[in-house]
């Protein structure tokens, strides 16, 4: 492109156009010389004078000629330059999107400016680099395995982090092949920032997760989280204790006060299970009604018969007035704990029956207390 482009101007400055002149009126005359020597042994003047002419002739076509490749030349030039801005500007201007082109041996022939933020190298930089070089070593892998898996027609779709700003960006990334003839002539990484979806789908997880009212877990996230949590103990062979407890009298404190300062009370204690249950591994969850749970893994008889105290005193040391309870003139809570290392052939319900047997049993021994259940 810049050699055609010093062509060019060196065209419109006229210095090859006389150059062309003079040496195809040179060669005319040459030539008609050599046809007098050929036929007349001699240099005829009336061949001269038909040289001259001749050589004004070929001259004005040559110019002719010339100007009209000039004409072509500059179109074909400004036609491509026009293709080549526009396309750089639409590449330039995909502000979420990052595109990569790769020769057929995965090193980089272009970059856009997202992928030259999100992998911080400039283009220059890039250039003749394998893509997996531009990445750090935790992603590596994926790229790695992109360029194995990519399939003819179709491609391969994956998805990597990156930090862009120092911000976590997420991408939806497709390999896939660039054909020039039916042949393959590379590959294009064309990778779209899906952050913002990715941010919503997390938080729209969360909220169905949560127990609208206490802000702790709902029964659907319970119900995932005993499941994973059993399996889990199944592999490694370590305990899982369930605790369930309930409100004491409940709906006589509802009747008597109401259900906004029923909502209350429930928020109250809510707290005081997830404020017991503080390791990253451990759920507090509200099972339904004035009912809670807790899971905690990993976590034998005795670490659990403390924890579930804890809940127990620590509610009744709100100091919730209970006007309707015959247990204590404030607020309680039963509960019932269960522990098991799950066998193979064991289900998580077995656990659920342990921790409501156990907690009925609370109950019919007076409220306000834990039990254990022994299976």
């Amino acid at each position: 492109m810049r050699s055609l482009k010093t062509w060019l101007s060196q065209l419109r400055a006229g210095r090859l156009l006389w150059l062309a002149i003079a040496f195809s009126a040179g060669l005319t005359e040459l030539i008609v010389i050599l046809l007098s020597l050929w036929f007349h042994n001699a240099i005829h003047v009336d061949f001269i004078v038909t040289g001259i002419v001749a050589a004004a002739v070929v001259s004005f076509v040559v110019v002719l000629l010339i100007q009209m490749v000039v004409r072509v030349l500059q179109r074909a030039d400004e036609q491509l330059l026009e293709q080549t801005l526009y396309l750089d500007s639409i590449l330039q201007s995909t502000a979420n999107t990052l595109i990569i082109a790769l020769d057929t041996t995965f090193r980089v022939k272009y970059i856009n400016a997202m992928a030259e933020q999100a992998f911080n190298v400039t283009a220059r930089q890039a250039h003749g680099r394998r893509i997996a070089e531009l990445v750090d070593s935790v992603r590596r892998e994926h790229f790695e395995q992109a360029m194995r898996a990519v399939t003819p027609g179709q491609g391969y779709r994956f998805e990597f982090s990156y930090d862009v700003n120092d911000e976590p960006h997420y991408f939806e990334a497709t390999l896939a092949e660039i054909l020039h003839h039916h042949q393959l002539a590379g590959f294009l990484l064309v990778a779209h920032d899906a952050t913002d979806r990715k941010q919503l789908e997390e938080t729209l997880r969360d909220l169905s997760y949560q127990d609208g009212l206490t802000g702790i877990a709902n029964r659907r996230r319970f119900d995932e989280k005993l499941e994973q949590e059993w399996r889990r103990a199944t592999r490694e062979r370590q305990p899982l204790t369930l605790i369930m407890a309930d409100i004491d009298f409940f709906k006589n404190y509802n009747d008597l006060y109401g259900h906004p300062t029923g909502d209350e009370c429930l928020r109250k204690i809510a707290k005081v299970l997830q404020d017991a249950t503080s390791r990253p591994g451990d759920l507090a969850a509200r099972y339904g009604g004035e009912e809670f749970a807790a899971i905690l893994p990993n976590t034998s008889l005795l670490g659990a018969e403390k924890v579930a105290e804890q809940i127990r005193s620590q509610v009744e040391a709100l100091e919730l007035p209970h006007a309707n309870s015959s247990v204590s003139p404030w607020v309680t809570i039963s509960l019932g704990i269960a522990t098991r290392v799950p066998g193979n052939d064991e289900q998580d319900a077995a656990l659920l029956e342990g921790a409501d047997r156990a907690l009925y049993k609370a109950k019919q021994q007076g409220r306000n207390r834990v039990v254990v259940d022994h299976h």
